[in-house]
């Protein structure tokens, strides 16, 4: 109820209101007023008549209160007074006895009405107070219950907000216990909402992560400073830990006191993997980068030491050819200058021959021609044939064989080149005066082959990278040593192939080296009575080169000659099928890379030709991968061989291909 409902309120209020200039005004006035009634009545009454002045002061003490109601009393005597004299001169005994009979009933009268008044003032002032009172406690009821109705209306709608988050939204109490989850955490943990008392968050963290986050929490409720932290969760329905971030801020009052903290824990897990998938993704780009910075590095000093490998035997040939110009054919100068030129010519030959190798091997492209390998005999043989060249350097060559066969299956071609390198390795690295050893020894590990010398040894940080392609121990200027540094990384390789491994050991700078091949065993196979037919015991008939190099070409035509064969050139692939119908070879030795139609073309179109059905073709190119091998098979040849030939295998292969049986 307001003041406006209350109007019997506002009469006390407004005589309580009467100010004191107003309220002496009035006391005048009444005095007045009494002086005029009993001057009025004194006439018709033949006397004062007291009874209504003493009336209107009465009334004037009811308003103005006791003291001006005296002073109206006091006032209205004296006036009575100056009445009852003027008219006759002095008053009469009883009119003064009247007259002070008038003060003392007046003053009694204005002293009863001011009492009276005083308490009516008092009342109508507690009235008012308590009117106040009443009114303020009612505004201050409608404006708790709009408040309180306003507090609810926010929280509804806070936690409507919240519990639509993907975040899980949390409060606590300044002490840090928690009074407040939103449904996101209910959710994840599987507990109901009115279970918060055992809501903890702790028995959630990763084991790792719980001693730090409880830390971190327990100084921000201490310091009251915000709070941030990455942890692992682990939740019933999540089943593994996640990532989350934590933020916390504090609540205060006015006078900077904590009331409570509200934070969040938002799931960064993916971000975390893409993170950590970034950081990887940079780590293997670095990595990579640095590889890359690696190998063309390796690769600029690959180049110049191809360059410096090739150069050196092109000089030896150049100077023998200039001799054999100049000496008489037969001589001992023109000899030593035909040998000259065949070790460089070989030399040459395997450097490219180790190059190829090394290609097909790093690309899987390599086949191995498996068969049952006897490894002592296989490593005897490999030992005298690299026997001269440690007998040329000055260094001891001592072999030792296990007291038993030790049978593999592998290539005998491969592993042959598997020891013959590391010969050549230990002949290279060791001075002159020194001693290499082999020896085949058998465990239940498999067939090992040792291969020892006392030379130069190995320093501890090439070790790890001793079998990479390129790796040199020798990187001075002069290049004593030469090699291409393809020789172990070749070994590797093949040995890889075999199913086996290579280890080397060295205890450092000039103590020797130590390299051992380590292949399965397996069972000795039976005994093949077959026998071998040797390479000149049969005329290899008429054979036909087609080659488009002319001197690689007449070069073939007389060492095929020398055997008593009789051989054709052609130098193109028509050509070549024009030879084939009229001098009509029992062997065609066809390159691939001819103008006008290659190899292939020529193959197929012999092959389609019913009159040369028996005609075997070999092709002789520089194209020797796998592929190739396999195309040219494809194509329609019997065989296919890498260009420079050794001839030798050359004469082997024209033979097998001369005896076999003819194609139906």
């Amino acid at each position: 109820m307001t003041t406006s409902d209350c109007p019997t309120t506002r009469r006390p209020l407004a005589r309580a209101s009467l100010g004191t200039a107003s309220r002496w005004w009035l006391s005048l006035l009444s005095a007045a007023a009494a002086t005029g009634v009993a001057a009025a009545l004194a006439g018709p009454l033949d006397g004062v008549y007291f009874a209504l002045p003493i009336a209107v002061l009465s009334l004037s003490a009811l308003v103005t209160g006791a003291g001006p109601a005296l002073t109206s009393t006091l006032l209205a005597t004296l006036g009575i007074g100056a009445l009852i004299h003027l008219p006759e001169g002095p008053p009469r005994h009883t009119e003064i006895l009247q007259l002070v009979a008038f003060f003392v009933t007046g003053t009694v009268v204005s002293l009863v009405s001011g009492s009276l008044h005083k308490r009516r003032a008092r009342d109508a002032q507690e009235h008012i107070a308590a009117s106040h009172a009443a009114e303020e406690a009612e505004r201050r009821a409608t404006e708790t219950r709009v408040s309180l109705e306003a507090l609810r209306v926010s929280e509804a709608k806070f936690q409507q907000l919240a519990d639509s988050m993907p975040q899980i939204i949390w409060s606590t109490r300044p002490d840090g216990i928690n009074d407040y989850y939103n449904r996101k955490w209910y959710e994840l943990t599987g507990t109901a909402e009115d279970q918060i008392a055992d809501a903890s968050w702790v028995p959630m963290l990763h084991p790792e992560d719980r001693e730090r986050c409880v830390n971190v929490w327990t100084e921000c409720l201490r310091t009251g400073k915000p709070y941030q932290d990455e942890y692992r969760f682990k939740f019933p329905t999540t089943r593994e830990y996640r990532w989350y971030l934590g933020r916390a801020l504090a609540v205060r009052d006015e006078a900077g006191r904590i009331l409570r903290w509200y934070g969040t824990s938002t799931d960064i897990h993916e971000a975390k993997r893409t993170e950590a998938a970034l950081r990887a993704s940079e780590e293997r780009h670095r990595a990579l980068a640095e590889a890359l910075r690696e190998a063309d590095r390796r690769k600029d000093e690959f180049l110049a030491m191809l360059s410096h490998e090739l150069r050196n035997p092109l000089a030896p040939i150049k100077n023998s050819l200039y001799i054999l110009s100049r000496v008489q054919p037969g001589s001992d100068k023109a000899r030593r200058a035909e040998h000259v030129i065949e070790r460089q010519v070989e030399h040459m030959t395997r450097l490219i021959d180790d190059l190829l190798d090394v290609t097909r091997i790093s690309r899987r492209k390599i086949q191995l021609q498996r068969t049952p390998v006897e490894m002592n005999e296989l490593v005897r043989r490999t030992v005298e044939d690299h026997r001269s060249v440690f007998d040329a350097c000055g260094v001891a060559l001592a072999l030792t064989l296990a007291d038993r066969p030790l049978w593999v299956d592998g290539d005998p071609t491969r592993l042959s080149q598997i020891v013959g390198n590391l010969l050549q390795n230990a002949a290279k690295f060791t001075s002159r005066g020194g001693k290499a050893e082999v020896a085949v020894q058998a465990q239940t590990s498999g067939v090992l082959v040792h291969v020892r010398d006392n030379g130069i040894g190995i320093e501890a940080d090439i070790l790890p990278r001793l079998f990479d392609p390129f790796t040199q121990a020798d990187t001075t200027l002069d290049r004593s040593r030469g090699g291409l540094g393809l020789g172990l990384a070749l070994v590797k390789g093949l040995v890889e192939l075999h199913g086996g491994d290579v280890q080397a050991r060295s205890a450092g700078p000039n103590q020797g080296a130590e390299f051992t091949v380590r292949l399965p065993e397996v069972p000795a196979p039976a005994r093949d009575a077959t026998p071998c037919s040797s390479p000149g015991a049969v005329p290899l008939g008429r054979i036909l080169v087609i080659e488009d190099n002319f001197d690689a070409a007449e070069s073939l035509k007389e060492a095929l000659e020398l055997g008593a064969q009789q051989v054709c050139l052609a130098h193109s692939g028509p050509e070549g099928l024009e030879k084939v119908r009229t001098f009509r070879p029992d062997v065609v030795v066809c390159d691939i890379g001819l103008p006008g139609m290659d190899g292939y073309e020529v193959a197929r179109a012999i092959r389609a030709d019913p009159a040369q059905r028996s005609t075997r073709l070999v092709a002789l190119t520089g194209y020797a991968s796998p592929e190739d091998r396999q195309r040219a098979r494809a194509a329609g040849f019997d065989r296919h061989l890498g260009k420079p030939p050794d001839f030798d295998a050359l004469l082997q292969m024209l033979h097998e291909l001369v005896l076999a049986p003819a194609p139906a």
